[in-house]
């Protein structure tokens, strides 16, 4: 008889071969391990040889509809799978070839046959039906015992790849350094595995408003990761930052003198001495290698970059709209990047941490807040920072090769507030730097050419004096509550409480009423002998919305106040609280931190390194020099500070509308601090407050345990 059995494709190329029926790879007659998922990705290749096959080809063909898991890093899985079974490479492909966001192709030459496997004729013969019986009875209990077997295997399998690592538990701490010198948490904290490398003496304020490209007069230190003396290390680039450590060799990534525009040429510093090298022409924001060290990926503007590590090669990820990348760091395994979104809330509690594939694919923000986060080397673990607290968040492999976030879990709780976190090789210790954070409110007296601390030195800030003179309001640092008291600070009075983040308190024309913000999303009226807060204007119809730096018009029927959002620009706008009416001022977009001035004539309003000076009654805008200044009682002048070209800085008081400069008060080896450094506040004869830092920050050995 000419009975043929079942036939499989088999394909040959070099000493392969696939058999495409019973799902088997072979090198030399050798069994190569390539299942799943990974083999039908290369099945379709392999049908398709030399033609491209698109992602979305795969995923209809691979990853159905109804199927719930994380495509872009299921086919990435399979295709790196593959790779490995072949020995291939990506960057030098010889069987399969990436076509940048399009799909791959399979290149080698391929030899196609069917195998006909021809059944043997056998004589009949006769078969006792009982036979027959017992031995179907025997068949299906051994498949009923194979099914229920490999349902116990799925269910063990599914149950351990579901379960969260361990969350770790802070059981120990160890204190680094203890030079007294600053160091800002939203810097980088490196490590080599013995050595800490960080920036100190640089001061962008407390969880600063200003993202850490504009940061002057840092140098960069060393320390042993067991603790001991600091010592400097020489960069010879001026005003540099730190962005990364290279994983396989001993060199910094960092970003050179900054541009008007906050770029930063990007340099390779040998360790520990050696000469710079330039990264091609990059210019960047922020940058971090690849695991392996064989890319780098880079911020510059609105755009993420990635580029081989002499800096060429540059290729575009994606263009994240309004949005800028800071702190930016591939995962333990090369397939996705993370980083920090900044806004213009100054707590990292409001900044959004995304995630975006390797090959540019599956952006998105993730369901945590914050900032400055490092994976553990396993991958196993993020750890970023809050407000005041580091946090964890444990991640785990699904069934399907996807990463699933666990729950995350405070590590720290106060009274130090730790940031910049850096997880040691081992996982089992976290670097982080310790501030306990604290301003002095003081006086600057024009008698003495002195500061003298004004309501006993207490760590606030903000401060404005009521119409009348008698009163002031201010907010605590680090808390941001808002107070009132008299001049003297005495009839003290706490006016708003956790969890309301109160800043830029304005005084009513009449004094009855205190206008602030609750940073970054809501404005409130409080009465000025406590009360309940009223919201002068309903939360914006974007989540992302922010509204702020509110000020009364003299009438005390309205204010002016900005507002913007990610795709809204920012402007300054006039409400109506009998009305509720709001209207846009004109010419004022892109403009923040708005001033009225007492007499309502005025108004001052900031872009970066500008400030714009508009008249309500021309309705006209003029260039006003740069800060954000102050206006003096009788509205014919105001006071701000600004950075002289030796980066000194200083208060000026400028007439309006003249323009006239005069100096005011040097501030020279003063170091500033409060939630807004650069903030003035006036007495009612004009003298300056200001709010000196009395901050201490060191670097701190976190032991861990995990349970």
């Amino acid at each position: 008889m000419d009975n043929a059995g079942p036939s499989a494709q088999i394909v040959r190329f070099g000493i392969f071969e696939a058999d495409l029926g019973t799902g088997e790879l072979r090198k030399n007659g050798h069994k190569v391990p390539l299942q799943g998922q990974p083999f039908q990705v290369f099945a379709i290749l392999l049908q398709h040889s030399g033609k491209l096959v698109t992602r979305e080809e795969l995923r209809l063909k691979v990853w159905p509809e109804d199927t719930f898991v994380d495509f872009d890093h299921g086919l990435n899985t399979a295709i790196t799978k593959i790779r490995t079974a072949l020995g291939d490479e990506a960057e030098n492909p010889r069987f399969v070839e990436t076509l940048p966001r399009r799909g791959y192709r399979f290149i080698a030459p391929v030899v196609r046959r069917d195998a006909v496997i021809e059944a043997p004729e056998l004589p009949l013969l006769p078969t006792p039906v009982r036979t027959l019986r017992f031995a179907g009875t025997k068949r299906l209990a051994l498949l009923a015992s194979c099914f229920c077997l490999l349902v116990l295997v799925v269910i063990v399998i599914r149950l351990k790849l579901r379960s969260s690592p361990p969350v770790p538990k802070v059981v120990d701490s160890v204190q680094i350094t203890n030079d007294g010198l600053h160091k800002d948490a939203t810097l980088q904290l490196l490590t080599d595995g013995t050595r800490l490398y960080f920036q100190e003496g640089a001061f962008v304020g407390f969880r600063s408003t200003l993202p850490p490209g504009f940061v002057q007069s840092a140098a960069l230190v060393q320390v042993s990761s067991q603790g001991g003396e600091t010592a400097q290390i020489p960069l010879g680039l001026g005003e540099a930052l730190i962005y990364d450590i290279s994983p396989t060799r001993p060199e910094l990534l960092v970003g050179g003198p900054a541009s008007p525009s906050v770029r930063r040429p990007l340099w390779v510093v040998p360790l520990p001495t050696g000469s710079p090298r330039r990264v091609g022409d990059i210019w960047a924001l922020d940058a971090c290698w690849s695991p392996d060290g064989n890319h780098l990926a880079f911020v510059k503007g609105k755009d993420l970059f990635v580029a081989k590590p002499d800096g060429s090669e540059v290729r575009k990820l994606v263009t994240l709209l309004d949005l800028v990348a800071h702190w930016i760091r591939y995962s333990p395994d090369g397939t996705r990047l993370r980083f920090t979104v900044f806004t213009l809330s100054g707590h990292p509690k409001d900044w959004d941490i995304m995630e975006i594939g390797a090959d540019g694919s599956g952006l998105r923000r993730l369901p945590i807040h914050g900032c400055c986060g490092k994976w553990s080397a396993d991958g196993k673990y993020y750890f970023y920072q809050t407000d005041r607290d580091v946090w964890v968040l444990p991640e785990r492999r699904t069934i399907f090769g996807g990463v699933e976030p666990g729950t995350p879990a405070q590590l720290t709780t106060g009274p130090i507030t730790f940031g910049a976190p850096t997880p040691s090789a081992d996982g089992k210790q976290l670097f982080v730097i310790g501030e306990q954070p604290r301003i002095e409110l003081v006086h600057y007296e024009s008698r003495t050419k002195q500061f003298v601390p004004f309501l006993g030195g207490i760590s606030a800030g903000e401060l404005e004096v009521s119409p009348d003179g008698q009163w002031v309001t201010y907010t605590t640092f680090p808390e941001s509550n808002l107070w009132r008291s008299k001049l003297d600070g005495s009839e003290r009075l706490q006016l708003t409480f956790p969890p309301v983040n109160a800043h830029e308190p304005r005084w009513s024309p009449d004094g009855k009423q205190i206008l602030f913000t609750d940073v970054p999303r809501r404005m409130f009226i409080v009465p000025a002998d406590g009360g309940s807060l009223q919201q002068v204007m309903p939360k914006g119809e974007l989540p992302t919305t922010e509204v702020g730096a509110g000020s009364w018009m003299p009438d005390g029927n309205s204010i002016v106040f900005v507002m913007g959002s990610e795709k809204t620009p920012y402007a300054s706008y006039r409400l109506s609280l009998k009305t509720q009416e709001v209207s846009k001022i004109p010419g004022s977009d892109g403009l923040f931190a708005a001033r009225v001035s007492r007499d309502g004539r005025y108004m001052t309003a900031h872009r970066p390194n500008k400030t714009m000076l508009y008249d309500f009654q021309s309705q006209q805008w003029s260039e006003f020099g740069g800060g954000i200044p102050a206006w003096s009682h009788d509205s014919k002048s105001v006071y701000l500070q600004r950075k002289n070209g030796d980066q000194s800085a200083e208060v000026v008081r400028i007439s309006v509308p003249g323009g006239k400069v005069e100096r005011v008060l040097e501030l020279k080896n003063i170091t500033l601090g409060g939630y807004w450094p650069d903030w003035v506040s006036l007495l009612p004869d004009d003298s300056p407050l200001l709010m000196l830092d009395k901050s201490t920050q060191e670097i701190y050995r976190l032991e861990l345990r995990y349970r």
